[in-house]
């Protein structure tokens, strides 16, 4: 197994994020191995809206260095490709300070794209991507989505129609190189680093409990203040972080459309898809790497340590 880089990924709500600090922890106490951990969750990148994106706590991050996490404001953009180039040079820096790097997040592009590359995709244009943008906002996502469908099928298989982000790199891509995104992420991506890759899947029943216990661990902690508060600072907000789980049906709770209730109902129903299509992506795509069914508890990183040492 490789020792200087490691990626742990899976589902939300799966305990990436406790069994990287677990292995960072231990490498350090026992091996005497500095680590430090890797953001590759989409939001996490994001310094607003901590609590609905599951930020790790001050003590986690006061424990072990967290490296590209609350590094863009909420009106950056960000992408697969300027990612990987800032995730790379944290990797490079680490291996020059003889440090393991350890890679925690549930955006299985970006995890696709560290270890097996990405498709030499042209620049678009930014006045192209401009029109792209206004032409969303003339048809509205539904009918835009159905334009995408016509373009590419399969990349919107993979895609959530109100992750506007995203639908809108796979339209930009399509209609300006006139080869659907798949296309691209199908070519000339062969394994171009090596790692030990750990990906955490918990029996579907028991990562819906813990899904309905994170939301509702969420509410007590002031989830819906914080989005009160950064809707008031944000008005009209169009960015990335629309698309964080919770975030539409808190807003319709704030707007009194739903009740609280129906708020956590919606938000638990939306979050178990999410994790659902999460676990089928990485089952599907990450079929070389070690497979734990169970949570990131210090159980699973016992498991871990110990088929290591064997």
């Amino acid at each position: 197994m490789a020792s200087d880089l490691i990626v742990i990924a899976g589902p939300t709500a799966s305990g990436k994020s406790d069994l990287a600090l677990n292995l960072a922890q231990h490498l350090r106490d026992a091996r005497g191995v500095e680590a430090e951990i890797i953001n590759a969750d989409s939001v996490q990148l994001y310094n607003e809206l901590k609590t609905l994106t599951a930020y790790p706590s001050d003590d986690m991050l006061k424990s072990i260095p967290h490296r590209l996490y609350g590094i863009l404001s909420p009106r950056e953009t960000s992408s697969v490709a300027a990612w990987l180039d800032l995730a790379e040079k944290e990797i490079a820096r680490l291996r020059k300070e003889n440090k393991t790097a350890i890679i925690c997040g549930g955006t299985g592009f970006y995890i696709s794209a560290l270890l097996n590359g990405i498709s030499n995709i042209p620049k678009i244009p930014q006045d192209f991507r401009n029109k792209v943008a206004r032409k969303f906002k003339e048809v509205g996502k539904d009918e835009f989505f159905d334009l995408l469908i016509a373009l590419d099928p399969e990349i919107c298989g993979t895609l959530n129609k109100n992750d506007t982000q995203r639908v809108l790199r796979a339209y930009e891509v399509a209609s300006f190189t006139g080869k659907p995104l798949s296309s691209w992420q199908k070519e000339g991506c062969k394994a171009k680093r090596e790692a030990s890759s750990i990906v955490l899947l918990p029996p579907r029943d028991k990562l819906n409990e813990k899904c309905l216990l994170r939301i509702e661990k969420m509410i007590e902690a002031g989830v819906i203040d914080e989005v009160r508060d950064f809707v008031e600072r944000y008005p009209n907000y169009d960015g990335p972080l629309r698309a964080a789980v919770g975030y539409r049906e808190i807003i319709s709770f704030l707007n009194n459309a739903i009740s609280l209730d129906e708020c956590v109902q919606l938000i638990s129903f939306r979050t178990r898809q999410y994790a659902k299509r999460q676990s089928t992506w990485f089952r599907n795509q990450m079929k070389s790497a070690k497979i734990i069914c169970e949570f990131g508890s210090k159980i699973a990183c016992d498991l871990l340590i110990r088929e290591e040492r064997d």
